[in-house]
Formats: C-alpha cells, sequence, structure tokens
C-alpha cells in the first residue's frame, strides 16, 4: 500500500480536503428548509464520497484512475441513489422524509468529526517531514489512512441506512421508532468515537514528539556536562594560576582562600593519582585488585572511574587526623601563625618552601606523609629499590622526579592545613559514609546523575559508593565533598 507520507495533499485536484470543500459550498448553496438542505447535501456528498473511497483503496493516492472508476459498477449506487434523491416533500412520507434527514444529520455530524480528526492527522504528517521523523511519520502515515477509512465507512453506513429506510413501507413505525432511538443513541457514541480516536491520533503524534524531544535532550544535556566540565577545569586552572603566581595579600582568612586552597589540593591530587596509575600499569599491577584493596566490592559504571579510588586513596592518607591537625606537633600553635605561614609559602616552590622559615614543620610534614602514602611494596615494585624510602627515614629529601612530583602534592595539602586551622574555630572536615544518600546540598557527585532520579518516588535515590575528597565547614560556608555515586543498578545491599 503507498505510503501517505509520499503524496501530495492539495486543494486542486486530489485527496480528501477537495472532497470536502466540495461538500461544503455545495451545501452552502441551499438556504431552505432542513428537508432541502438534507437533499442538497446528499447530492454533494453522492458526488464527491467517491474521492475517499479511491483514496483509500487506492493505496491513499487521493486520485480516481479512469480505471478504477471502471471497475465500480453502477448499480452499487443505483439502489442508494434511487432513495436519495427522492426527498420532496409532496412525494415522500413524512415519517420516512424526517427519518431521512435524521440519518442525513447523523451523517454530517460524522464527517466533520472525521474531517477534524484528519485535519491533526495531516497535520502531524507535515511536521513529521521536517525534520525526518521516520518512526513518527509512520505514526502519522497510518493515522491519515485510518481517517481516509474511516470517511469511506461513513458513506457506505449511509447507503445501507436509506436502503433499510425506504425497503418496507410496512415497517415504516417500527423504523421509525427504532431510529429516533438510534439517533439519540448512536449519534452522541459516533461523535464520542469520533473525539476518543481524535485523541488517541493525537496521543500517537505527541509520544513520537516527546520521545524525539527526550532524544534531543539527551544529547544536548551531554554536551552540556562536557563543556561544564571543561569550564570548570579552565576555571580551577586560572584560579590555582592566580593563586600561585599572583598571591592576593589577604589580611585575614577566609572562605574564597580555603575554596582557593581545596582547587589547589584537588588539581594535585589528581595529577599524583594519574602519575600512580601509570607507574602501576607499567609494574603489571592488577588496577582491578589495587581498587578493591582500597574500596571492597564497588561496581563501577565505568573502567575509567577507577581512577577517583586513588585519589580517595591519596586523600585519606595526606589528610590523615586532620583534625588533630595532623598531629599537632608540626603545626604553629596559633591560628595568627598558621595564616602568616599559609601567606608566606603559598608563593614558593616547594624547594623554596622547604628552606623558608616555615620549612621546618612543612619538611616534617613531607617526609611522614611519604611514609604513610608509598607502601614499601608499591616502591620497590616501582623502582626496584627502597632507596627513596630509605633517605626519607633519615630525615633527607630525595631529588629522584618521583619525590619532586610528591612535594607539588604534599605542598597543596599543607597549605590546606595552614588555611584551615587559620580560622576561629577552625575548618571542620566531613565526609559521608558508604550508601549514604546522595544529597546535593553538601556533596558533589564526580559522574553524572539524572535529574529523573531526584523527585522520583519509583526511581531509588542514588546511593554514595565512597568520598573521594572531603568536604569542609567553616561558619555558614560549606565546601561540599566530591562523592562517588553507586549505578542505579547496584542499589542499596
Amino acid at each position: 500500500m503507498e505510503s501517505v507520507s509520499d503524496l501530495s495533499y492539495n486543494n486542486k485536484t486530489n485527496g480528501y480536503p477537495t472532497s470536502f470543500e466540495f461538500l461544503s459550498s455545495r451545501a452552502r448553496l441551499v438556504n431552505g428548509k432542513s428537508v432541502l438542505k438534507a437533499s442538497a447535501l446528499v447530492a454533494a456528498w453522492d458526488d464527491c464520497t467517491d474521492c475517499s473511497e479511491s483514496v483509500v483503496s487506492n493505496g491513499s493516492s487521493g486520485v480516481l484512475s479512469p480505471s478504477t472508476e471502471a471497475e465500480i459498477p453502477d448499480a452499487e449506487f443505483a439502489d442508494a441513489g434511487s432513495h436519495m434523491f427522492d426527498l420532496s416533500p409532496s412525494t415522500t412520507n413524512p415519517n420516512q422524509l424526517l427519518l431521512k434527514v435524521h440519518v442525513m444529520e447523523a451523517l454530517i455530524s460524522g464527517i466533520f468529526s472525521t474531517v477534524s480528526s484528519l485535519k491533526k492527522a495531516y497535520a502531524s504528517l507535515q511536521s513529521a517531514h521536517v525534520p525526518l521523523d521516520a518512526e513518527r511519520l509512520q505514526l502519522a502515515d497510518k493515522a491519515v489512512v485510518t481517517e481516509l477509512k474511516r470517511l469511506a465507512a461513513l458513506k457506505q453506513s449511509y447507503k445501507e441506512r436509506l436502503l433499510l429506510v425506504g425497503s418496507s413501507m410496512a415497517k415504516n413505525n417500527l423504523l421509525d421508532s427504532q431510529e429516533g432511538n438510534d439517533n439519540k443513541q448512536e449519534q452522541p457514541l459516533m461523535s464520542y468515537e469520533a473525539v476518543i480516536n481524535s485523541f488517541y491520533s493525537e496521543i500517537q503524534s505527541k509520544n513520537a514528539l516527546i520521545d524525539s524531544l527526550q532524544n534531543k535532550l539527551s544529547q544536548v544535556t551531554l554536551k552540556k556536562n562536557k563543556l561544564e566540565k571543561q569550564a570548570k577545569r579552565l576555571e580551577q586552572k586560572v584560579t590555582r594560576e592566580s593563586y600561585v603566581d599572583h598571591p592576593v595579600e589577604d589580611s585575614l582568612p577566609s572562605s574564597h582562600l580555603l575554596e582557593s586552597a581545596v582547587l589547589g589540593a584537588s588539581e594535585a591530587s589528581r595529577t599524583f593519582a594519574k602519575l600512580l596509575i601509570s607507574l602501576m600499569r607499567i609494574a603489571r599491577w592488577d588496577l582491578d585488585a589495587a581498587a578493591n584493596s582500597i574500596e571492597p566490592g564497588i561496581s563501577y559504571s565505568r573502567m575509567s572511574h577507577k581512577k577517583f579510588v586513588f585519589e580517595s586513596y591519596i586523600y585519606q592518607r595526606m589528610l590523615n587526623e586532620f583534625e588533630n591537625g595532623s598531629k599537632l606537633s608540626i603545626l604553629p600553635q596559633s591560628k595568627e601563625h598558621c595564616f602568616e605561614q599559609f601567606r608566606e609559602l603559598r608563593g614558593m616552590n616547594p624547594h623554596t618552601a622547604l628552606l623558608s622559615a616555615g620549612g621546618n614543620s612543612f619538611s616534617k610534614y613531607c617526609l611522614g606523609r611519604f611514609l604513610d602514602l608509598v607502601h614499601p611494596k608499591m616502591e620497590e615494585s616501582f623502582f626496584g629499590n627502597l632507596d627513596q624510602r630509605n633517605e626519607v627515614m633519615n630525615g633527607l629529601h630525595p631529588q629522584t622526579q618521583f619525590y619532586q612530583n610528591f612535594l607539588k602534592l604534599a605542598k597543596a595539602m599543607w597549605l590546606l592545613h595552614l588555611i584551615a586551622f587559620s580560622f576561629e574555630p577552625h575548618a571542620r572536615i566531613f565526609q559521608v559514609k558508604r550508601n549514604t544518600e546522595f544529597s546535593p546540598l553538601y556533596m558533589e557527585s564526580l559522574v553524572r546523575i539524572p535529574k529523573s532520579d531526584f523527585g522520583n518516588a519509583d526511581v531509588e535515590v542514588p546511593r554514595v559508593g565512597f568520598t573521594v575528597m572531603p568536604g569542609f565547614r567553616v561558619g555558614n560556608t560549606v565546601i561540599k565533598c566530591q562523592v562517588y555515586v553507586l549505578p542505579a543498578s547496584s542499589g542499596k545491599p
């Protein structure tokens, strides 16, 4: 069957719109009583509805070919015609005439309902072409064909009713009674069915449009997330460079300085985690086993997400006992001294910081954290010896490239300690446990969470797998902790 989507519906030569306009124009020429109006509409309908039947029978072509006209028996219209045109009040029984008028009124109601549905279906068909949506196009195509078939069925039903009306004068009284009841019941029923079918077609069209828009929304959301990540990285880079190269001489500790220190620590942790992962791969480590030893039983939605567990490991080691000032003995004893040392060290490179007036505390922090972070088996696997560890245990700072990278990490973490303890009361650190319900108020997910997962009773609330970077709270300012959210399929154990 030829697709309706391939047709050209216009108001000149083909299709149902031509038939309907012809019918309407014929009806408007009659200004007499209802009987004469019905007679005129009958004649108009008989002249034009062959077009709609041709549209359906010829695969929605909208054109009645000569060969098709030859195939339609003249007798098909003869019986109905004998009853259609004999509607003169002088020659027709009044009851029978009234019954025919009711039949015509029901027909007209059905025609307008069907035309309304057809108009909506055809509009959907047109909108499905630009932009081209194959699924929506197919649904609209079927809807148009359905309405054309319904139009043809209206004509057939009309003929059958007229034949029943004129079949026997002896049955006139019975027919009058039944037809009156039928008109009262069937006319509203036909209207309701037409409205329901119209709504159904519209629902199908809207569903197709919704699916199309949802696909577009998903694509736009992915692009938006990528752009947001790029913008955030650029912002962090600019902030960090400004923070290191052009430090602002703040006279008092502020939440802005704390946020800058957290950004610096986050970038340093990410960089050192990449270094550890690359060394593990060179040493042929089983990264799955290594990740599982840090956070057991985590189901990752992507393999690349395992990098977050190594960042988490770095934070655990470098910020251990943060609340106690990392064993207080190495921190300045007052908040003023902490802030003074923070201002002094933040613009220095790690080597210069080690030699500065406040370098003694920083040096102790570096030596202690290196032993906590780099396990002896890890160092031996990476470098084949424990030379760096031995130097550190003797109070020396190795000159290896690996240790220089570690010093950059240590400096960022040390500055975070200093600024946190410059406040009164000092900044508090916090993290969340596994399977805690995700809350955007004080958590930031490192993986995308669909917005549909929030506020939807049918979807389980996302849960935290582990904390990557802890959060900080000072006064009324909360710096969100960064967490890895479990995939939706993982659920709660």
